[in-house]
């Protein structure tokens, strides 16, 4: 604390009279309760020593400095007199002057002046912005900054550039006091002031409003201090007269307006406050709070255009997670409308298709976007030919196509130069030079991800970084990536004089994090040491410093490091299972017995625990977990990483297994598994398009050991995302690997080649499956059915049914030749179904449940019912009744056979008041959830079934599922839109579902049945 600072705490002029310090002291403390404001009194009592130690010093006559009285010498007092009087320091024409004195002008005194005027303003550095901007004209800061960091601490040289960029928050011409008032104190108090209210210290942020006043100086950032601070003390309607007041006598003033806004909208006037930030606005459009507060604002008006104009605004600058949740959901309606105006398989407006592929790109909904980017390639103005490859290159980015993004990229950069050639606005081309490196840092990091599969292309990736440096600022990211790309190619001096030019340069302690990396690399134990200290000095809570560290204190045994390291861990909230181990293993040892066979062990985890929590037991994960933690504390590493991570996802807990999956990642960024395992996860969070994108990673970095299913998996990843022809290319690619391969996957390409228009293809690949008669049949049923395909699925049933016939007694097949009985009557009693002895009866089964589908779907209403019951009969005996209710329940619904639907609603209803299941529906929670629904449709009141429909937005989707919106719910959705008689919104409900899910044996139904 300076001297002047503790005079002004305890309130008395600066004195050596001991007993007058001592009655200040008393008279303060008498208000300072250390109970009340323990930091209060700390700084009192501070104050109170330090005045003590004071009257203890003798009065020496202070040694006089030396004058100098050379040229730059006389300049530079010239330049503290300026200082020194809070007129003439914002005056700016007298700082100019100063600037044109011959003296400054000179070869030989131009270099003095500045060092000596920046050594006066490392201690005076409360400067208008005005005057901040004059001296890096004059004396060039900014452009010197490298240099002047020799002569002067970085820190000092990074502030004062950040001010010349920047300027002063404070307008200086807005204060009112005495000439000679300390107005740096006040400043001092002010920054204070502010920080305590941060940190929310209310105490302290009122005893600096109180020392500031004291100083008799008004301004109104103080003003909007104390404002803040009623609105922390609940005193919102003081602080809001406060600050509106303020703003009346200051009503151009921004920061006074801003804070007003600020203050307004947290006191729930947001109304009033929603002006002030149009206005606000209205002077700068980028300004970044007043867009923030008004994206919000207009989303809650239902003005969405508005709305993302803002957010758009925002998202150009970065915003937090709850921001990115409000784009998400201002874009969601947005693309409501967008997605009505763009037909996509029509393409009838290209300029809704250009909004909704930028849309799509916020959202992460990636695999659309790529769709209609592509579709729009020769649909849209020549002009705009720039602006849709670089939206596809960023989506291919996004998702992982690197080769792609790289190939677009490339034509992205064409168009922009050829865009350039015509740019007449400045900051239109200024625009696309920003964008022309955006193109180039897209193949910078495009080339560095396909790097740990090809290491050749690491080289590819810093010529990229070369071509676009710009040897300023600027270029701080594009250094801290190169530096990490020339450590992954092994150039690890290189990457640490890249590191090192970051710390020294640009302070960039991010930067201690490589070097450190590049130390454990090259097994510079003393190195991992310094650098993990410098990272936990700056980054106390980031996990790898103290991981890195504390293998190295493992390894040399140096017991007594690495508990204290890992209680500094502890206290800075970190926490690691690398750590946990390492802790374990300094305990216990990892020595293992000689006969332990870790291969056989795991073996019989998986067996015992992973397949039981897999299916839902709660008891076994509670057992499995500290065995597998266990085998990872003696092999700390990406592999049990993996394995642990596939344990968590199997039992459900999916940030556990999300956590060890990334840190799997973070050791090994082409760790297979765990980029599979990822995209499990997020598939069944519903999170799809992430899920490719860990898929194709997984693909791109995978070995001679990757299975041929992963291919599957990137299929169904593309069926659920609607891009079939991705998904056959899956396929295909998966079948040529794996021959005959599944007959899952045979059906699953054939409805997505139908959907196509590829109907023979699909009927082929079905049947090079070599299945016997009965299951061809029953599969391309599945098929069709699935994809709606009326005319073979009505020519496949009559074939099955002519397969069927031929089990029947000789009368009976005579009668159905002679036409006596008709061929569509066909398998339709009870009777009929005995005589067929010779078929198992999952086959009779499986033909129920397909014609009775085809019948709800193209058929007549009065057969319905008749046939689900027979579906419900052969189910009966099958033991799959529950499956049969199900459906017949929508039937009865879809049918208004209210009679029925009750029935076997109350069927279900009895179900799920029996002991639970083995199963559960583990992992199939939609589905349990749609057997919910139909199990009180007709017994529940409206507002009790709409909280069960709300339910699904929380939900995981179901494994097995290969369609992006859960169709038995939707199609219940629809049909309870129609029983409350809103008929529009079903239509509605019904295009938007079709939209993506071209082909839906629900939809159908309801618009066959319903005639919609």
């Amino acid at each position: 604390m300076e001297l002047k600072e503790v005079f002004q705490v305890l309130g008395i002029e600066q004195t050596k009279d001991e007993r007058s310090i001592k009655n200040a002291y008393r008279q303060k403390l008498a208000v300072t309760n250390p109970e009340d404001n323990p930091e209060g009194f700390k700084r009192l009592r501070s104050a109170y020593e330090q005045a003590c130690a004071y009257t203890k010093t003798q009065d020496e006559e202070p040694e006089q400095e030396e004058e100098d009285l050379s040229p730059s010498g006389i300049w530079a007092a010239k330049a503290r007199a300026l200082y020194s009087d809070i007129n003439s320091r914002q005056n700016l024409g007298k700082w100019k002057e100063l600037f044109e004195e011959d003296t400054f002008l000179s070869l030989e005194d131009e270099e003095n002046c500045r060092r000596k005027l920046l050594i006066f303003i490392m201690d005076h550095y409360r400067l208008p912005g005005a005057v901040w901007k004059l001296l890096d004209e004059k004396m060039s800061v900014t452009k010197d900054a490298a240099k002047l960091r020799e002569y002067f601490p970085a820190d000092f040289i990074r502030y004062i550039v950040n001010k010349c960029n920047r300027g002063e928050d404070v307008d200086f011409s807005l204060f009112e006091g005495p000439q000679d008032a300390d107005y740096d104190l006040f400043l001092q108090y002010y920054d204070r002031c502010w920080q305590a209210l941060v940190e929310n210290d209310l105490k302290q942020a009122e005893e600096y409003i109180k020392n500031a006043d004291e100083l008799q100086i008004f301004h109104p950032v103080m003003e909007i201090c104390r404002a803040n601070l009623y609105v922390k003390q609940e005193k919102q309607d003081e602080a809001a007269e406060l600050l509106v007041d303020l703003r009346k006598r200051f009503p151009k003033d921004d920061m006074i307006g801003f804070n007003t806004a600020e203050v307004l909208w947290k006191c729930s006037r947001k109304e009033e406050a929603a002006e002030i930030y149009e206005e606000l606005k209205s002077e700068n459009d980028a300004h970044y709070m007043a867009n923030m507060r008004l994206a919000d604002w207009y989303y809650k008006k239902e003005r969405y255009p508005e709305a993302k104009k803002c957010a758009e605004a925002v998202l150009s600058v970065g915003g937090d997670d709850e921001f990115m949740e409000l784009l998400t959901q201002i874009n969601s309606e947005l693309e409501k409308e967008l997605e009505r105006k763009y037909n996509f398989r029509n393409t009838a407006d290209a300029e809704a298709g250009m909004e909704l592929g930028w849309c799509y790109l916020q959202d992460g909904k990636t695999a659309r976007g790529i769709m209609i980017a592509r579709a729009l390639e020769g649909k849209i103005p020549q002009e705009r030919e720039a602006e849709r490859t670089g939206l596809l290159t960023k989506l291919l980015m996004e998702q992982s196509d690197y080769e792609e993004a790289i190939a677009e990229s490339r034509l992205w950069e064409k168009a922009l130069l050829e865009k350039l050639k015509n740019d007449e606005d400045e900051k239109e081309a200024g625009k696309d030079r920003d964008r022309l490196r955006q193109a180039h840092l897209i193949r910078m990091q495009s080339y560095r991800c396909l790097g740990y599969g090809q290491k050749e292309k690491f080289s590819y990736a810093i010529e990229e970084a070369e071509r676009i440096e710009t040897g300023t600022e600027k270029d701080i990211g594009l250094l801290l990536e190169k530096a990490q790309i020339y450590m992954e190619m092994e150039e690890y001096e290189k990457s640490f004089e890249l590191a090192k030019k970051l710390i020294e340069e640009y302070q960039i302690y991010a930067a201690y994090a490589t070097a450190m990396e590049v130390s454990r690399r090259q097994w510079d134990a003393s190195g991992v040491i310094s650098y993990g200290r410098q990272c936990i000095r700056y980054f106390p809570s980031y996990v790898r410093s103290y991981e890195h560290m504390a293998k190295v204190y493992l390894d040399l045994n140096q017991k007594e490091e690495l508990y204290q390291l890992l209680e500094e861990a502890q206290k800075n909230g970190v926490k690691s299972v690398l750590l946990d181990a390492f802790r374990y293993a300094a305990e216990n040892g990892t020595d293992l017995p000689e006969d332990f066979d870790f291969d056989k062990e795991l073996g019989n985890f998986r067996k015992e625990y992973l397949e039981k929590a897999n299916a839902g037991d709660e008891e076994a994960y509670e057992k499995g977990l500290p065995i597998v933690t266990k085998y990872l504390y003696f092999y700390p590493g990406t592999y049990m990483l993996v394995e642990r991570g596939i344990f968590y996802r199997s039992a459900r807990r999916y940030e556990e297994a999300k956590e060890d999956f990334e840190k799997a990642l973070a050791e090994n960024p082409a760790q297979f598994y765990a980029l599979r395992g990822l995209s499990f996860l997020y598939k069944y969070k519903g999170e799809y398009d992430k899920a490719l994108s860990f898929i194709k990673r997984a693909i791109l970095y995978g070995d001679e050991d990757m299975t041929n299913e992963v291919y599957v998996d990137m299929a169904r990843l593309y069926t659920l995302l609607g891009d079939d022809e991705k998904a056959i290319e899956s396929y295909e690619t998966y079948f040529s690997l794996e021959n005959p391969g599944s007959m899952t996957c045979r059906k699953e390409l054939a409805e997505c080649l139908i959907r196509r228009g590829r109907a023979e293809e699909a009927e082929e690949t079905v049947r090079r499956g070599r299945e016997n008669s009965y299951v061809l049949f029953e599969n391309l049923a599945e098929v069709y059915e699935k994809t709606c395909c009326f005319e073979k699925s009505a020519e496949n049933l009559r074939q099955w049914e002519k397969l069927l016939a031929e089990e029947l007694p000789l009368k009976d097949r005579l009668l159905i030749k002679s036409g006596l009985v008709k061929r569509d009557e066909l398998l339709i009693t009870k009777k009929c179904v005995k005589q067929l002895k010779k078929i198992p009866n999952h086959v009779f089964l499986n033909y129920s449940i397909k014609r009775a589908w085809h019948e709800l779907m193209y058929g007549e209403r009065k057969k319905v019912m008749h046939l689900f019951e027979m579906y419900c009969d052969a189910a009966e005996e099958s033991g799959a009744v529950r499956k049969a209710w199900i459906d017949t329940v929508f039937a009865a619904i879809l049918c208004g056979d209210e009679e029925r639907g009750r029935k076997y609603s109350a069927k279900i209803a009895e179900w799920f008041e029996k002991p639970e299941p083995s199963e559960r529906y583990n992992h199939m929670e939609k589905r349990y959830l749609t057997y919910k629904i139909l199990s009180v449709y007709y017994s529940e009141r409206e507002e009790n079934l709409q909280k069960l429909f709300d339910r699904e937005a929380g939900m995981e989707a179901c494994y097995f599922c290969s369609y992006g919106s859960c169709r038995e719910i939707e199609a219940l959705r629809i049909l309870y839109l129609l029983r409350q008689g809103k008929e529009e919104e079903a239509r509605r409900q019904i295009e938007c579902s079709l939209r993506w899910q071209s082909t839906d044996k629900y939809i159908t139904a309801i618009q066959h049945m319903k005639g919609l």
